[in-house]
């Protein structure tokens, strides 16, 4: 079933609410692990260099490194702010998803590890759960934030993997193609959110206490719809419509500008909201990435 999306911030809509849906904040270490359910676990331990020679492990790393990738560096979907970061610079986040069950929370870590002479970059990804789980990973990203390589502690054998994307052309045609798409139905003419623009959003300046401090910050809000075609035929009888906000308050005083973001689907009354807990120096490898 092929899923097409229409809306003014439709990749972003998606993005949060797949978040949701496949990694609730408390969650998300458990649903790392299930990931070798589709294959025999003691199998899959006893031997991962033949999974990996069949692909069955490469796949298991990509799905590990996209989801900590989206939720931990594009924090609220907020993709400004990294250039400000100096190197060995990190943030702090406590987030918490919310729905009609309750409510689960976690503390999210982003750092610039550091710049190498290409350009690309080396970041910390790595969040805890109150019960004392934990992930860690180390991700090398290109100019545009694009995963170049992926390393990770794995939590069951407590051994370092790494993953890098296809980089063949076919792959790459791809891409190319999808991005094409996206630019198509997803935007819909409304570019500016995504080239960098968002000030005509700005609805005024606001004193935010998190728990990093108190920032006078601007106070981003978008309201919206978007909406889900479950089929190539776009008809209300396979639409699925839904009402998002989102709010951003912004300032220059931390490093990637963000201090607290929340974000709402107002249809399926679910929530996932972010503050700054605390930012600090002094960051440098943990997996020996270079």
């Amino acid at each position: 079933m092929k899923k097409r999306i229409t809306g003014k911030y439709g990749v972003l809509a998606v993005l949060l609410a797949v978040l949701l849906v496949l990694s609730s904040c408390s969650s998300m270490v458990e649903s790392i692990g299930k990931l070798d359910s589709a294959v025999d676990r003691t199998k899959a331990r006893a031997n991962q260099a033949a999974l990996d020679a069949v692909g069955v492990g490469a796949m298991e790393d990509a799905m590990v490194a996209s989801m900590v990738y989206a939720q931990v560096f594009f924090a609220g979907g907020f993709a400004y702010g990294y250039e400000d970061f100096e190197e060995g610079e990190g943030v702090i986040w406590k987030l918490t998803s919310t729905d009609e069950s309750g409510s689960e929370s976690m503390e999210a870590e982003r750092a610039l590890l550091k710049r190498t002479a290409d350009n690309n970059e080396w970041w910390l990804l790595s969040y805890s759960e109150p019960e004392g789980e934990s992930f860690l990973s180390e991700a090398l990203l290109d100019p545009d934030y694009s995963i170049v390589k992926f390393r990770y502690m794995d939590p069951e054998t407590e051994k370092i993997r790494e993953w890098v994307p296809e980089t063949d052309e076919e792959a790459a045609a791809e891409e190319t193609q999808d991005e094409a798409e996206a630019e198509e139905t997803a935007y819909a003419g409304e570019e500016a959110l995504f080239r960098g623009d968002y000030e005509n959003y700005i609805v005024g300046q606001e004193t935010v206490r998190v728990g990093a401090g108190t920032y006078t910050a601007d106070h981003v809000l978008i309201e919206d719809t978007y909406t889900i075609y479950t089929d190539e035929e776009e008809t209300e009888e396979n639409a699925e419509t839904y009402q998002v906000i989102y709010e951003w308050w912004i300032s220059d005083d931390v490093p990637g500008q963000i201090v607290k973001y929340e974000w709402q689907n107002v249809t399926e009354k679910i929530s996932l909201k972010g503050e700054l807990v605390s930012f600090k120096k002094g960051y440098t490898t943990q997996l020996e990435s270079f």
